[in-house]
């Protein structure tokens, strides 16, 4: 769970500087989409490269 929402605040962040730097709320939306699954992506290979 902590790794689930670690992913959802990094993502908010990039969404949220994006917005104020653009003003492109699609925009911002695609890179915190982007931000948080790759954040997710990144974890779950760190853990299987583990084993």
């Amino acid at each position: 769970m902590p790794i689930f929402i670690l992913g959802l605040a990094l993502g908010g962040i990039s969404g949220g500087i994006t917005y104020g730097l653009t003003a492109d709320a699609q925009l911002a939306a695609i890179i915190a989409i982007v931000a948080a699954v790759l954040t997710w992506l990144g974890i779950a290979t760190l853990i299987f490269a583990d084993d």
